[in-house]
This record gives structure tokens, sequence and C-alpha cells, in this order.
């Protein structure tokens, strides 16, 4: 670990993100442009604990993250969905910008009398794995 000037304590480097996103954000920069360059597992975290999910959860959610799609569709399936925490988690880990498991849990569970655990299968995205050899 880095000591002396500008070494950043482990403690500030979460809230670091967030403060300069709402000071663009007061002085009028959309919050897309400042998200340029952070990267997506940050952004989907930020989004995630924004959202009411604790540190815990909300690093499972964003793992592997492409986007912060895991974290909207975490928020939305609590706002929307009968969903705990955990299977909303599992419902939105691994989303990818063009799917919406959230959507379709809401939609499946309007429209079927299935169990709200069948429901969550079918609608979960599939995880994605590394393609070919990694050197």
């Amino acid at each position: 670990m880095k000591t002396g000037i500008g070494a950043t304590s482990r403690f500030f480097r979460p809230f670091t993100g967030a403060a300069l996103t709402a000071v663009l954000g007061l002085v009028g920069v959309p919050a897309a442009a400042a998200a340029q360059g952070v990267v997506p597992q940050v952004s989907c975290y930020q989004r995630a604990t924004d959202g009411g999910l604790d540190d815990a959860l909300a690093t499972q959610l964003c793992r592997g993250a492409r986007s912060s799609t895991p974290a909207d569709c975490f928020v939305r399936a609590q706002d929307e969905g009968s969903l705990t925490q955990s299977q909303a988690v599992q419902l939105c880990q691994f989303a990818a910008p063009d799917e919406d498991p959230a959507a379709c849990y809401i939609q499946a569970r309007k429209q079927t009398f299935t169990a709200p655990t069948r429901v969550l299968q079918l609608c979960q995205p599939a995880v994605q794995t590394c393609p070919g050899n990694v050197e």
C-alpha cells in the first residue's frame, strides 16, 4: 500500500467517484459524462449502493459488470417486484445492457401463477464466460 503524499486511503476511494459525480451534476454536467472514465463495475457498485444495497451484496451484484445495468435492474426489481434484496441480486447479476431481467420477472409474475422462484430462474441472464484462451 502506498504511503505518504498522494496515497489514497482505502476508506476514501469509494466516495471520490460519487462525490465527483454529485459536484459535476450540480454544475450542469450530465451524469453520463461524469461517469466517463469510471469502470463499469465501479459505476454499477455506486448505483447499487445509492439504491440501498449493502456493500457485500453490491459487490456480488456488480462483479464482472460491463455496465451499470445490473444495478439499474436491481433498483427496478426492488421498486416494482416482490423480491428480497438477495433475490433481486440473483435476478440481476450478470445482466448485459441489452437485457432486462427485471421486466421479464415483472411481466412473467403478472401473466402466470408460477412460483416466484421459478420465474426468477426463468428470467436470470446467462452467466457470460471468457471466449477462448486468455493469456
